[in-house]
């Protein structure tokens, strides 16, 4: 009885992660065409600096690893929560804990589903 209740919180846990993380990838995934548009497609004399391009790549690599933590918790959780972390840190200065915890939050989750999940598959074997 008790594993069961155990297994329903972790599958519940596990589509809140889900649905934030879509939910979250479509927030930062709008900042990131707009920044795109606005750096890359608009004609200018120059290209942009190389902070600029660094940001978006660290940026995409957010987006990718929000992205990939839906099918693979492990491999998308760490992108997501490392370059979020570096994203954040250089990019958005003091309220860095709000922006990287809404970020990190369903990489976090997914992450102790798979270990839930892991911990629960060795005691019944």
């Amino acid at each position: 009885m008790k594993m069961n209740r155990v297994k329903l919180a972790v599958t519940l846990t596990r589509w809140l992660a889900r649905g934030l993380a879509v939910c979250v990838f479509l927030l930062w995934g709008a900042f990131f065409v707009e920044h795109l548009l606005e750096w890359f497609v608009k004609p200018f004399p120059n290209h942009p600096p190389l902070k600029v391009c660094a940001a978006m790549a660290l940026h995409f690599l957010m987006l990718a690893g929000l992205l990939l933590a839906l099918r693979w918790k492990v491999a998308g959780g760490l992108l997501a929560i490392a370059a979020a972390f570096t994203f954040f840190y250089h990019i958005s200065g003091s309220p860095i804990s709000l922006y990287f915890g809404l970020t990190a939050l369903p990489a976090v989750l997914l992450l102790l589903c798979w270990s839930l999940d892991r911990r629960s598959a060795r005691q019944s074997v």
